[in-house]
């Protein structure tokens, strides 16, 4: 439960980001920050280079990409006048999308993403599938390094689910923390503790300093986490207890 909770944290973090759009050309892109190498909170923490993890090619493919319209639908948007201020309406934003790009799935499913966001400016729900797919609708309409570079953090987010490699794994989630965070200590003692969830869990009372170490680093990233904390030394106290 712990594990799936916090890989969850982190498919969330990185669904929002793709939420907005700017301009009625190429989206707003989501380059992820560089990576930043930052140890001023430890003297002796002495960080391990982190080396690129390259995708191969076939992951990029999106000849998989499929949407149901029918032919009376694309007749009805390739026929519409659209007006020079469009945007914040999903019927002509899909019209201009389809007058420009032609009749093929990357243009429906970004207006659909569209459509969706304007019903629900607060946010909405989408599997790790459908954020994906997404994805690689903007790289075959807009194919820059912003949008390789988005399309890249869902296939790597996807990969990090489905291997059974605990190293890959590893490699992918440090990556992603790394992001976010910096180089620091924490990054290392949650990437440790999440592998050892996700392949065989810690065992109590034997583990009990890991374990707590784990779920320390993870509040100092996630303030939110406290109660898994809580329960964390909740469930090592019961375990000494026992003995």
């Amino acid at each position: 439960m712990l594990k799936r909770y916090f890989l969850g944290l982190i498919t969330f973090v990185c669904l929002l980001s793709l939420t907005f759009f700017v301009g009625c050309g190429d989206p707003e892109g989501t380059e992820r920050a560089d990576l930043v190498v930052n140890d001023d909170n430890d003297d002796n923490y002495d960080p391990e280079p982190l080396e690129p993890i390259v995708l191969p090619d076939e992951l990029y493919d999106t000849s998989d990409l499929t949407y149901d319209i029918s032919d009376e639908e694309v007749q009805e948007l390739m026929a519409l006048e659209v007006p020079d201020h469009f945007f914040h309406d999903p019927k002509y934003f899909h019209a201009q999308l389809l007058q420009q790009f032609g009749n093929i799935p990357a243009v429906h499913i970004v207006a659909e993403r569209h459509r969706k966001r304007l019903l629900k400016p607060g946010g909405f729900t989408a599997t790790l599938d459908e954020a994906l797919n997404y994805a690689k609708a903007r790289y075959v309409l807009w194919p820059n390094e912003s949008t390789k570079k988005s399309l890249e953090g869902y296939l790597k987010t996807k990969l990090m689910q489905e291997t059974d490699d605990p190293e890959l794994y590893g490699k992918i989630y440090k990556e992603q923390l790394i992001e976010q965070f910096g180089n620091i200590p924490e990054v290392d003692i949650v990437v440790a503790g999440e592998t050892k969830l996700m392949f065989g869990g810690f065992r109590l009372p034997d583990d009990a300093d890991e374990y707590l170490a784990y779920h320390e680093a993870l509040h100092a990233l996630f303030p939110s986490a406290l109660h898994l904390l809580e329960s964390a030394r909740e469930a090592v106290r019961k375990a000494k207890a026992k003995g």
